[in-house]
């Protein structure tokens, strides 16, 4: 405790008291939690952090606005998960939040394990992912208020199925599960099923909320989707040889912005500062990560070796490119469910693990990186089963690979240690590899 600031020490102390009393006052946990939520958002809001860039600023308001507005209007709240598209539900004015989102906030809290015991000890496993065991244990406590609609896909989580079906049973709440095949966006016949069950979803939250879904507000908010998904993909390469001044905190929160507010001003704005204030960042000569799947960004040892470092850092992560694909849509904001359905068909999530590394590729080929990181999350089979195979196809592409294993949740359940100890060795790795290119390009 001695090396710790005052306001670790302060986080650590309200976790503690959270966790002692999931069980006996969730009423009063609720009430803390959401106290927490909302001041730390007045601080983002009026004291944001000033090191980070502006979009990076930009997309620790957006994920705090997202999570206390779902809490604070629980009425208005949907639980969906973070590849369903947001844009029917923002339209209907309606709070979309995720499992990611939520857990990811609590555990930002150092108030994950009396969550995850509650949702254990009513029979959830403990091999299952820690975001959602978190998102369980909010809801079989008691701390988090039911919602009228729970939405899910199955892009790419197996959980988001088993978690929802729960949950729409102990809150005696429908469950909309949308099924996106394996097919990517040039099978016409794929995208129409998907998009009539976007349809259905949307009207079953029309009567399920009492809201009426305007047509011509839809199609503008997935304009400002495609808007904003066109400036992404024009970033990525604005990358290459600049300081991204980032955390892993906020690399999180920027895949939470790119999706559960995608279609929103605010994260259109987010775009445009994005490609702004990289075309005049700062230049780096460090070592350089694309990142693949969640950041653990509880993690001390490895978040000091890459957060707003001259010597290595996190250029690019596949949850935020995730839906940059190399081809502009087929389909216009004028047929916004067909549009919603092509994005989430050639998500690079969805599909086979080829897909993934690809993007992966691609993100390393844009920005010039020197390695990537494949983080195996606690829990999530997709990406533990498709690791090796990606990074054998990485490989074979140029790059070097470290598959980590970890959480991305809970803090009590990483070998921080070793984690710290294997990365540093393969940063240590990509360092000699770029001298000994440096020196290679000098002999020619």
């Amino acid at each position: 405790m001695a090396g710790q600031s005052l306001g670790s020490r302060v986080v650590d102390a309200f976790g503690s008291a959270v966790n002692q009393h999931v069980d006996d006052a969730p009423e009063g946990v609720r009430t803390a939690l959401g106290f927490a939520f909302n001041a730390e958002r007045l601080k983002v809001e009026y004291f944001p952090e000033r090191n980070l860039m502006p979009f990076e600023r930009d997309a620790a308001r957006i994920t705090l606005e997202t999570v206390t507005d779902a809490l604070n209007q629980p009425d208005k709240a949907v639980i969906t998960s973070i590849f369903l598209p947001s844009e029917p539900f923002l339209a209907m004015g309606l709070k979309p939040v995720s499992a990611e989102a939520l857990a990811g906030f609590v555990s930002a809290a150092h108030s994950e394990s009396g969550f995850i015991t509650q949702a254990e000890q009513n029979g959830i496993p403990e091999t299952y992912c820690s975001f959602h065991k978190t998102l369980m244990g909010l809801a079989t406590s008691g701390v988090l208020q039911p919602s009228r609609l729970l939405a899910s896909c199955s892009v790419p989580c197996d959980a988001n199925n088993l978690s929802f079906k729960a949950l729409s049973y102990l809150w005696d709440s429908p469950h909309i599960y949308v099924d996106v095949p394996y097919a990517d966006s040039s099978d016409a016949e794929a995208v129409s099923y998907v998009a009539d069950q976007l349809r259905s979803l949307a009207h079953s939250a029309e009567e399920l909320y009492g809201a009426t879904l305007d047509e011509d507000e839809l199609k503008r908010r997935v304009e400002a989707s495609q808007h904003t998904i066109a400036l992404l993909n024009r970033s990525l390469p604005l990358r290459r040889g600049r300081f991204m001044r980032s955390d892993m905190g906020n690399e999180m929160q920027l895949a939470l912005a790119a999706h559960l507010a995608l279609g929103t001003d605010d994260s259109l704005k987010m775009a445009e500062h994005m490609v702004a204030d990289l075309t005049s960042a700062e230049s780096y000569d460090g070592v350089s990560l694309v990142w693949g799947h969640i950041p653990p960004f509880f993690l001390k040892a490895l978040n000091e070796q890459i957060s707003q470092n001259r010597a290595a850092q996190i250029i690019a992560t596949d949850m935020l490119y995730d839906q940059v694909g190399p081809t502009r849509p087929r389909y216009t904001p004028d047929q916004p469910f067909e549009a919603m359905a092509e994005r989430m068909m050639d998500d690079c999530f969805n599909g086979p693990s080829t897909r993934r590394a690809d993007r992966l590729i691609r993100l390393a080929r844009e920005t010039n990186a020197d390695g990537v990181v494949i983080f195996c999350h606690w829990g999530c089979k997709e990406t533990a089963g498709a690791s090796q195979l990606m990074r054998r196809q990485i490989e074979e592409a140029g790059w070097p690979v470290l598959v980590l294993d970890g959480d991305g949740c809970d803090r009590d359940n990483c070998m921080e240690g070793q984690m710290s100890t294997r990365f540093s060795a393969f940063l240590e790795l990509l360092r000699a590899r770029r001298e000994e290119v440096t020196e290679w390009q000098k002999r020619a």
